[in-house]
């Protein structure tokens, strides 16, 4: 039961360590040390593959730093780092690191499977057994005797090689390996292996050795004084040297060697990775994944083959060479790729442009054509038309304006406007505001004429004022014309007036009858009371008060026809209801005479004034009261008992005053609302039509007003509408 009990709480831990997708790198060296770095980018170019795995990557830092005691406390670390961790594999690189993880395998690592890269002589490692049964990965190995050869081959004339190594523990790894294999070409040249490095006197060595010679780079991390050799220093070393360095190691590369047969770190850390996943994802057997030693690969910089003047001819044809000038196919790969992939749209952009090409031909065609079009339409304008620059230039103009200047348009265009019409420039220029319409008498060129001048400023494409287009007509004739119309005009309003004036009159007999008849009643009383008795003084100012009285209001009826026949001068504000009152005493007998009642409303008692000709105002009311009493009288003729109604209602709304006229007489039919206004229209027998014509013209073109007769049940309604 105990047992079970244990099982049961141990499970999800074990179910938690298989459920876990960890891979740990460790290091030799130290992230910034470009062998590091470039193992790290190749084991990420796999990792890329399977997202859904982390790595954690660590750092031993053991060319900066290798004593004992420091490996111990490495260890107290990774031992609480690692110790409760369960990795799928474990990647190595270098010595140091492998050495390390077979050391604590089982304590530290939980005996991980160990996948290596950048191991030399693996084979002389002392590795335990049941450790070595769980341990594949990739060798790096040297090739010294290669990197010989192909330098006796680069450099034909070669007499002295000089190698450079340091005490590392890498560096040791392969020792006995660079003395052994170089061996063999002492007979042909002078060999000097040299591991007692001090990075401040090793240039002065380099540059102090024979004609002919060269170097060979190793490694150098430790100089003979254990100082750390940041890389900075060896790249001024390769940089500067008096003669071509080759390398092993294929992270130098550019860096100011000339080439060699060189291990690729990438190459090394992409392999390891690879086995990695062999064991997680393919379910591989450590046992059936072999240990792999990659070949060398012969790589150069073509920039430093240029340097020390090496003949191209020495170089392998299957080495790698970087900086190398790209041929045209090289350099435009992808343009000519992508261009070939890119055809079919090419060929698809170019019939598009084609038929745009058609397009736009036959649209300048057009255009071509719409502008003959314009310049035969612009020139058979009889106004003077021109535009001008902001800046009072002359860009283009009719032919009107170079028949009145009498000069060609290649004379005129481009020059001032003050220049070539000073009076019209004189005009516009003295106004700060800008004039859009004028009427102005001008004299242009040898022509002095009545001008309307119109003006509007154009824009550019930016919406920025760009000119002015100006239109200068002719208006001499229209001048003319139009006085002799107001003439005409007069005129009729005159013969409309008499017309009125002989209804007054006759309005005006009537009220005359009266006190003539009273003049001569007091004559004959005079006579009689002469004759009867004799005659006081009291009784002459009795008889002269009475004669007096009569005169007077014969007198008044004349001054207020005189008022109404004489013309209004100008416009001015009046009241209504004072206009309509006076009009009504003039024509009241009239009026009255033809038994018609005549019934005024202001509304709310309100006084109601506009702007406008008053006595011209009086004879229109008086038409429109005339013409509804010759309707009224015309109903009694079919029936006598009718009792004739005149209503004149004034009121106002907003910025306007109303005045309607309405009467009981025999109407007016629905299809003659809108005729009766006309010249030469009449329903009366012996009419001649301009009564409400000229009350038309007297409202909406002196006054600004309007008038309309409105439909109605019974008899008329003239309604006016004038601002105020």
């Amino acid at each position: 039961m105990l047992i079970k009990l244990i099982l049961l709480l141990l499970f999800p831990i074990f179910l938690f360590a298989n459920s876990q997708k960890d891979v740990l790198l460790l290091h030799s060296y130290n992230i910034g040390l470009k062998w590091t770095d470039n193992i790290t980018k190749g084991v990420k170019e796999v990792f890329a593959k399977y997202p859904d795995y982390e790595l954690t990557t660590e750092c031993m830092d053991s060319k900066k730093i290798n004593t004992k005691s420091y490996f111990n406390t490495l260890k107290k670390l990774y031992e609480k780092k690692f110790s409760s961790r369960h990795y799928k594999v474990i990647i190595v690189a270098d010595n140091y690191a492998l050495n390390f993880v077979v050391n604590n395998h089982k304590k530290i690592f939980n005996n991980a499977p160990i996948v290596f890269c950048g191991i030399e002589n693996y084979e002389d490692m002392k590795i335990p057994e049941n450790i070595k049964k769980q341990i594949t990965g990739v060798i790096e190995y040297k090739q010294i005797t290669k990197n010989i050869q192909i330098i006796l081959k680069v450099i034909p004339k070669l007499n002295t090689l000089y190698i450079i190594s340091d005490d590392t523990l890498s560096s040791l790894a392969i020792k006995n390996q660079i003395i052994e294999e170089s061996k063999q070409f002492t007979d042909k040249i002078n060999i000097i292996y040299d591991n007692k490095i001090d990075i401040n006197t090793i240039a002065g060595k380099i540059n102090k050795l024979p004609k002919n010679s060269a170097v060979l780079f190793t490694s150098l991390y430790r100089d003979i004084k254990g100082r750390y050799i940041i890389y900075n220093k060896l790249r001024q070393l390769f940089t500067n040297s008096k003669f071509p360095i080759f390398a092993i190691n294929k992270i130098h590369l550019g860096e100011g060697i000339i080439g060699g047969v060189a291990v690729d770190p990438v190459e090394q850390g992409r392999l390891a990775a690879t086995k990695a996943f062999e064991l997680i994802k393919d379910k591989k057997k450590i046992q059936d994944i072999p240990i792999d030693t990659p070949d060398s690969k012969y790589y150069f910089d073509y920039n430093v083959l240029n340097k020390y003047h090496i003949d191209f001819e020495n170089i392998p044809e299957n080495a790698i060479i970087i900086n190398k000038p790209k041929t045209f196919f090289e350099e435009y790969r992808k343009v000519i790729d992508n261009t070939f992939l890119l055809m079919p749209i090419f060929i698809l952009l170019i019939l598009g442009l084609v038929v745009n090409i058609i397009k736009k031909i036959r649209l300048e065609n057009r255009l071509l054509e719409q502008s003959k079009l314009d310049k035969v339409l612009l020139n058979n304008i009889q106004s003077i038309v021109y535009w001008q620059s902001i800046d009072d230039k002359l860009l283009g103009c009719n032919d009107a304006l170079c028949t009145v200047l009498e000069s060609t348009k290649k004379d005129i265009i481009k020059k001032d406007i003050k220049e070539i019409m000073p009076e019209i420039n004189k005009i516009f220029s003295d106004n700060k505001e800008f004039i859009e319409e004028m009427e102005i008498v001008i004299c242009l060129g040898a022509k002095q004429f009545d001008a309307l001048i119109r003006r509007k400023k154009y824009l550019n494409k930016d919406n920025e004022e760009a000119g002015v287009v100006t239109i200068i007509s002719d208006i001499t004739q229209i001048k003319k014309l139009e006085n002799q119309r107001k003439k005409n005009e007069q005129f009729l309003i005159h013969r409309s007036k008499l017309s009125e004036m002989g209804e007054m009159i006759t309005s005006i007999a009537h009220q005359w009858k009266t006190p003539l008849i009273e003049i001569s009643t007091i004559a004959q009383e005079l006579l009689y009371k002469r004759s009867r008795k004799s005659f006081t003084q009291e009784d002459s100012k009795e008889i002269v008060d009475d004669i007096m009285t009569q005169v007077q209001y014969m007198t008044d009826t004349i001054d207020d026809f005189r008022d109404f026949v004489k013309p209004s001068i100008s416009k001015s504000k009046f009241e209504i209801n004072s206009a309509i009152v006076d009009l009504l005493k003039v024509v009241e007998h009239n009026i009255k005479y033809n038994y018609i009642d005549v019934h005024l409303d202001f509304k709310n008692n309100k006084s109601f004034t506009i702007f406008g000709y008053p006595n011209e105002f009086k004879q229109c009311i008086l038409s429109i009261i005339n013409n509804s009493k010759d309707s009224i009288l015309k109903r009694k003729q079919t029936n006598e008992s009718l009792e004739g109604k005149i209503d004149i209602k004034v009121e106002d709304e907003n910025n306007h005053t109303y005045v309607y006229i309405k009467d009981n007489g025999i109407g007016i039919e629905e299809s003659n609302l809108e005729k009766i206004f006309e010249p030469f229209f009449t329903s009366k027998k012996g009419g001649d039509g301009f009564g409400l014509y000229m009350v038309k013209l007297i409202i909406e073109e002196k006054m600004n007003g309007t008038i309309q007769a409105l439909k109605c049940n019974q008899g008329a309604i003239i309604k006016i509408c004038i601002n105020k």
